[in-house]
C-alpha cells in the first residue's frame, strides 16, 4: 500500500512569547531534512499554521532546492465555524496531522514537530519495505490513552499489544481518513465527534492522533496492509528515530554534546525538546554533528 514516503506535514503556531525559538527551531528542522534529503525528486513539506502565522512563515523561512516547503492557512482546511478552534493546540497539531493529508489526498507522508531534527540520510523508499512502511510502534500498556481510545472506537483493549509511536512517524493518508469518517454520524463530522469527546475526558489524555489512527485500522482490519507488524520495525537495520540521541533536558544536552563529531545517531531522527530551553545555535551545532 505504500509505495513512496516523501511528504510530510507540520503544524506550527507561533507562540507570542516564544516566536522567534519556535521559527528558527523549524528553520533547523528544514535544514536538516536538505542536508539529508537523497533523491532526485525535490522533499515536499507542507507547514499548516494559524492565519496571523502564515506570512512570516513564508517569507523568511529558508529554502532548499531539493525540499519544496510550501505554508498554508489552517482556515484552508477548516471553516470558520469548525470545532477544530474549539481544541487546544496540542490537540490541533494531532488534528491536522488527520485531517489534512486525507483532505489533500497524501499516500504515504512523515509527521514532523518543530523540535524534531533529521539527522541520517534517507531517500523515498527508505522506510518501505514489501510496500508497507517501517513505523514507529510502542507497547499500548504504557500510557492510558490506549485503553481511553478502544473505548471510544470499540475496539478491545489488549495491554500487550503495540500501536504507532508519537511524532516522528510514518502515516498513510488512506487511514488517517478512515480515521474520520469513523467518527462522522450523520451530519455530524469526524472532528465534532472528537471534539464532543476532549470535552467528555476532561484532565485526561483521551487520544493521540496515532491511537486513534491505529485503532479504527485494527477495528477495520487493514493496519498491516499499510504497516510492517512492530517486531521487524523494532529490530530494523534502518530506524526511523532514535531515542538515543534525543535530547530531553539541558543536563543531559551537556552530556550529549560531548560526543564525538560524526557519531552513528541510531536513526534518521531525533528531538531536541524545545523546552530545555537550549540556544538554537548549539542545537544546531549538535543536530548537524551526526554522521551522514
Amino acid at each position: 500500500m505504500f509505495t513512496e514516503v516523501r511528504q510530510a506535514i507540520l503544524p506550527l503556531a507561533l507562540r507570542r512569547l516564544k516566536r522567534r525559538g519556535d521559527f528558527e527551531r523549524a528553520g533547523l528542522l528544514i535544514e536538516s531534512l536538505a542536508r539529508h534529503w537523497r533523491d532526485r525528486r525535490p522533499f515536499e513539506l507542507l507547514i499548516v499554521a494559524p492565519q496571523q502565522d502564515v506570512q512570516l512563515l513564508r517569507s523568511n523561512l529558508p529554502e532548499f532546492s531539493n525540499v519544496d516547503v510550501s505554508v498554508r492557512s489552517e482556515s484552508d482546511f477548516f471553516s470558520r465555524v469548525s470545532p477544530f478552534y474549539l481544541m487546544t493546540g496540542w490537540y490541533r497539531q494531532q488534528i491536522v496531522k488527520l485531517h489534512v493529508p486525507a483532505k489533500l489526498g497524501f499516500s504515504g507522508y512523515l509527521t514532523l514537530d518543530s523540535d524534531v531534527c533529521c539527522v541520517g540520510d534517507f531517500d523515498a523508499t527508505t522506510f518501505i519495505k514489501n510496500r508497507v512502511a517501517m513505523s514507529r510502534w510502542e507497547p499500548k500498556r504504557h500510557h492510558d490513552w490506549w485503553r481511553h481510545v478502544s473505548d471510544i472506537v470499540g475496539v478491545p483493549f489488549d495491554p500487550k499489544s503495540h500501536g504507532l509511536s508519537v511524532t516522528p512517524n510514518i502515516l498513510h493518508g488512506d487511514l488517517a481518513r478512515q480515521v474520520l469518517d469513523h467518527f462522522r454520524l450523520g451530519p455530524v463530522g469526524g472532528i465534532a465527534s472528537l471534539c464532543y469527546w476532549l470535552g467528555r475526558k476532561i484532565n485526561t489524555v483521551p487520544w493521540t492522533e496515532y491511537s486513534l489512527y491505529t485503532s479504527v485500522a485494527e477495528l477495520k482490519g487493514n493496519l498491516f496492509d499499510y504497516h510492517a507488524h512492530w517486531d521487524p520495525c523494532y529490530y530494523a537495520d534502518v530506524q526511523l528515530f532514535s531515542g538515543k540521541s534525543c535530547v530531553w533536558g539541558a543536563d543531559d544536552f551537556e552530556r550529549m554534546a560531548q560526543l564525538p563529531n560524526g557519531t552513528d545517531p541510531g536513526g534518521k531522527f531525533i528531538i531536541v525538546q524545545s523546552l530545555a530551553r537550549i540556544p538554537i545555535e548549539r542545537v544546531r551545532e549538535y543536530c548537524l554533528s551526526f554522521a551522514g
